[in-house]
């Protein structure tokens, strides 16, 4: 037969080590030291928190108001120069526009002494000037254009007015001989204005031309004998023609200008090519 041999007494100590191991490890886990040391760590985080505020308080915050105030004069500065060059710019604006105006005024001249030697210059043999009648006609009102479609509450544009040129009446007498005719005088006399660069040349017309007793006056040197001849001269044909000054700016005559002898404008508008008003 078989014996069971059963030894309590080993099996206890073998049980008494693994609940001392237990208690081994139950004790260490409580050990207090990684709490303090997450209490000092939660308590520095605010003093650190509160010294970085007071050195940005104490330190860096004056010295940042100093350098915004230096920054706030300099914009004062700049904006008081900026409103400086916004004078001077308008101030260079209004001398330009008055440069603009006075270079209008010498270019739209047209002086006599020029037009005159070109008449005289272009003035047939036969031919006689009497009379030179200048008239400006009134102004001519342009209609404005049609109001903006895409912004109906602007207001309608005004109405332009447009200075026409200036209409010269030439009257006089031509003669006829036995080289020329009085009428083909007349008629050569309008060809060569229309080639004038003082004229329109399309305006230049001839508005009559009608033959008539000669109204030069016969004097005698002795007027004993005025009463005792009787003098016809031979009829000559009346003319009238019209034509209209050219719209062309002075700057673009100058040298039919210099050719007709003109000195003061052409002077003045050279004058103002040097300075830049009129452009060459």
């Amino acid at each position: 037969m078989y014996s069971l041999d059963v030894n309590f007494l080993n099996d206890r100590e073998e049980r008494l080590s693994e609940v001392a191991a237990v208690r081994g490890s139950s004790s260490v886990s409580d050990d207090p030291r990684p709490m303090y040391v997450g209490l000092v760590i939660g308590l520095l985080l605010p003093a650190l928190a509160g010294a970085a505020w007071l050195f940005f308080q104490l330190v860096q915050r004056p010295g940042l108001e100093a350098e915004l105030a230096e920054v706030d004069a300099e914009l004062v500065n700049v904006q008081a120069a900026l409103s400086q060059v916004q004078q001077l710019e308008a101030q260079v604006q209004q001398i330009n526009q008055e440069n603009q105006a006075l270079a209008m005024v010498f270019d739209q001249i047209q002086p006599w002494s020029a037009l005159l030697q070109d008449l005289q210059a272009r003035t047939p043999q036969g031919v006689q000037l009497d009379t030179i009648i200048q008239t400006q006609p009134p102004p001519a009102t342009i209609p404005p254009p049609p109001p903006d479609p895409e912004n109906p509450d602007a207001p309608p544009p005004a109405p332009q007015v447009e200075v026409l040129p200036a209409v010269l009446t030439i009257e006089g007498f031509a003669s006829s001989d036995e080289t020329a005719d009085a009428y083909d005088r007349v008629n050569d006399f309008v060809l060569l204005l229309k080639q004038s660069p003082f004229f329109n040349s399309e305006s230049v017309r001839l508005l009559s031309a009608d033959l008539q007793e000669n109204p030069a006056p016969i004097e005698f040197a002795n007027e004993e004998l005025s009463g005792a001849f009787e003098v016809t001269l031979p009829e000559v044909v009346s003319y009238r023609i019209e034509a209209e000054l050219t719209d062309r700016p002075a700057s673009e005559l100058l040298q039919n200008l210099r050719n007709a002898l003109a000195v003061g404008l052409p002077a003045r508008i050279d004058a103002l090519r040097d300075l830049g008003v009129v452009e060459p």
